[in-house]
């Protein structure tokens, strides 16, 4: 197994950081783990507006804040099936886009249950999986205190918001 930085989750920081807050967040299929800048809010579920355009792994748009959001099922995204619809336990994340080139300034990704937070300290000792082959949309897969956690390839998902057609 391979030691990683964590350095890793912020490639562009310009100064050594001792800790980052992030969110571990159930997908249904994964942990994901997404540092908290990225995080703009947690909202309940929500009722959503139906798109007939939108790609199969997009579940509709939802409301926040005065604006119309994209609202994607995470694991559908990286099988390329149609949204699974997860029930009254869902909780929505709602997230920045840090990846210019696509209209969404706001996504949001589907959430099973509530996520936790998990302080990643300067040595912490994250453990990747060197034999396993990283899925779609994931960066890096990586053990941390006895967890299996994902973390997001922004860039790869927001690469998928252009696919989204700006709903009006």
């Amino acid at each position: 197994m391979t030691v990683i930085q964590l350095s890793l989750f912020f490639l562009d920081q310009k100064n050594p950081i001792a800790q980052v807050d992030c969110l571990s967040i159930n997908t249904g299929q994964s942990n994901l783990l997404v540092p908290m800048p990225a995080i703009a809010e947690i909202i309940l579920n929500q009722e959503l507006i139906a798109d007939a355009e939108k790609p199969q792994w997009m579940c509709g748009w939802i409301k926040w804040r005065n604006l119309t959001i994209p609202l994607i099922d995470f694991a559908a995204l990286q099988q390329n099936k149609p949204c699974v619809d997860f029930g009254s336990s869902t909780r929505i994340v709602v997230l920045n886009s840090l990846v210019e080139g696509h209209e969404h300034r706001y996504y949001a990704i589907i959430c099973k249950g509530f996520p936790h937070i998990i302080r990643v300290e300067e040595d912490s000792a994250l453990s990747a999986q060197d034999e396993v082959e990283v899925a779609t949309c994931i960066s890096l897969s990586f053990e941390l205190d006895g967890q299996h956690l994902d973390l997001p390839d922004f860039e790869e998902i927001e690469t998928h918001l252009r696919s989204i057609p700006h709903n009006q």
